[in-house]
């Protein structure tokens, strides 16, 4: 450019934040026509010509930017709150002494909750992708198989959290409350859901680095929109199953604390 040849110029904007994304743009817009102003002549063609482009939803369909937020808040609200409703109900009703005083072990009992649970948001999953492939009109940009171990350790998480709730709380209209506050408010506003993580004001944001959807929420935007695969998400997908695990082991030691030695 300064040589006075042609040449190709990229600007990059993060457009995650719509509002930080609008205002460098103008300002990269502004310098644009500034150096446009000052090395063009009164004839002269403008040395710099700007087009736009949207790098993940070039044609502005706002079903590809809603569909995976709603897909991530549905499997974190219905599972855990079938799960929770079970267990509270157990101690609601004091049917848990039957398992107690039974051989079984804390681990068989918890694994049996949570594997039926988990297929109940696989199944909840395998609707919800069919309504991302149809309705919203999403495909998969990149290698899937990052989304897909995830999917599987995510519903072993939003399962073992539900179980965890209704282990801790034997009464299933707190039970239901505490599944909402974890499952949507957490998810729904500290995980970067509707709007980015780096916008939460700092001294809550801690809380979105321990809030599991948070991570799914990349993870499947990265597999519908980005397709940066294993490189890229290998760091979500740990977050994932080790939140999982501490919740499972949580509600293990509760459960193994109350296990009668026979």
């Amino acid at each position: 450019m300064a040589r006075g040849e042609s040449s190709e110029v990229q600007i990059l904007v993060d457009a995650t934040d719509a509002n930080t994304a609008k205002l460098t743009q103008a300002y990269a817009g502004q310098i644009i026509a500034m150096y446009n102003r000052l090395n063009a002549g009164v004839a002269r063609v403008a040395p710099i010509s700007a087009e736009m482009r949207l790098w993940y939803n070039p044609g502005r369909d706002s079903k590809k930017f809603y569909g995976p937020g709603i897909f991530v808040l549905g499997l974190s609200m219905f599972p855990p709150l079938l799960a929770a409703l079970a267990m509270s109900k157990e101690g609601e009703q004091n049917t848990i002494l039957q398992v107690y005083v039974s051989s079984i072990s804390a681990h068989e009992f918890l694994l049996g909750k949570i594997l039926a649970f988990m297929v109940i948001a696989l199944l909840e999953w395998v609707f919800t992708m069919t309504a991302l492939f149809t309705y919203f009109g999403l495909r998969f940009a990149g290698d899937p198989t990052p989304f897909l171990v995830a999917t599987v350790l995510y519903a072993f998480c939003v399962a073992t959290f539900g179980t965890l709730i209704g282990a801790a709380i034997p009464n299933q209209a707190a039970a239901i409350q505490a599944v909402a506050l974890g499952g949507f408010l957490l998810v729904f506003l500290l995980s970067g859901l509707i709007f980015p993580v780096e916008n939460i004001p700092s001294g809550l944001r801690w809380v979105s680095s321990i809030v599991w959807g948070r991570y799914y929420i990349e993870i499947v935007r990265d597999a519908l929109l980005k397709g940066g695969g294993w490189p890229a998400m290998w760091f979500p997908v740990s977050m994932i199953a080790a939140i999982g695990m501490v919740f499972y082991l949580i509600v293990w030691r509760k459960m193994r604390a109350m296990q009668l030695s026979l």
